[in-house]
């Protein structure tokens, strides 16, 4: 089925990039189950036995959200019945990548002082919520045959790529005005990447809050079929948070929840603890 989307051009990058990271999972996954076969493993009920299993379990489950996910593009691909749900989960990470770098437009706000860096958080707030008009367009779009599927989801990753370097750019220039020696501590952390990737700050939640609705809007962050933080085979802790919210492996992008970006603007150099 994976090949026969591939050579259709549906998405091809991207597809493949969460198809590989797939099967390097599964490898290793197979690898770690052949390691606790061991004499009485399973009989064991020590902690470090159970901490293993629970472990191997996670990441089966991870692999089986991932074959949800090509099954999910192939429905997707050729608008089959229910492809409509299958897009209203792949916009979860997007909307929930927005709704964090309008919280980190407060903190912007809150620590800016210079009137031009105030005037850029106001031009990057009323993006945010452009961006945010853009993606509900695009499932609409789709519902009218406007443009196709792989088109709808390069598109979001253009959207996520060009909000994010915004958000990189104003965070520069927010720590660049800062001359106290803690703002120059925090200036050059930021450029040394100077933060860890751990799932706290990193992986998604799932869920975003939808003012239409008027309540949480929960999705399967395991199951999208663009590559981010939560799909199987994706490793990043203890990584470099990465001011571009981006994880590069070869040619594939991985989309993280760029959370950590409020840690660069507000904790102090010395309490950066990666959280």
């Amino acid at each position: 089925m994976f090949s026969a989307l591939v050579r259709a051009g549906h998405y091809e990058s991207g597809l493949t990039a969460r198809y590989e990271c797939a099967r390097a999972e599964h490898v290793r996954v197979g690898a770690r189950i052949e390691e606790c076969r061991s004499a009485g493993f399973f009989a064991s009920l020590s902690v470090a036995s159970g901490g293993a299993e629970d472990e191997i379990l996670a990441q089966m489950a991870r692999l089986a959200h991932a074959y949800t996910a090509i099954m999910a593009a192939r429905d997707l691909f050729a608008f089959a019945p229910g492809w409509r749900d299958v897009w209203d989960n792949e916009i979860g990470p997007i909307i929930e990548d927005l709704d964090v770098l309008d919280d980190v437009a407060d903190t912007l706000e809150a620590i800016g002082t210079d009137p031009n860096i105030l005037t850029d958080i106001e031009a990057f707030r009323e993006h945010v919520g452009d961006d945010k008009d853009t993606v509900i367009n695009l499932g609409e779009r789709l519902e009218g045959r406007q443009l196709g599927p792989a088109q709808a989801l390069e598109e979001l990753d253009r959207i996520a790529n060009e909000a994010r370097a915004r958000t990189a750019e104003l965070i520069e220039a927010t720590l660049a005005t800062d001359s106290s020696s803690q703002g120059r501590a925090r200036y050059a952390r930021w450029k040394e990447a100077g933060i860890s990737l751990t799932a706290a700050n990193a992986e998604y939640d799932g869920a975003y809050w939808s003012e239409d609705a008027d309540t949480d809007v929960e999705y399967n962050s395991a199951a999208t079929i663009r590559l981010i933080a939560n799909s199987a085979g994706v490793d990043f802790e203890g990584l470099p948070a990465p001011a571009t919210g981006v994880l590069t492996a070869g040619r594939a992008s991985i989309y993280l929840l760029p959370m950590y970006l409020d840690r660069y603007l507000t904790c102090d150099v010395d309490a950066a603890v990666p959280r």
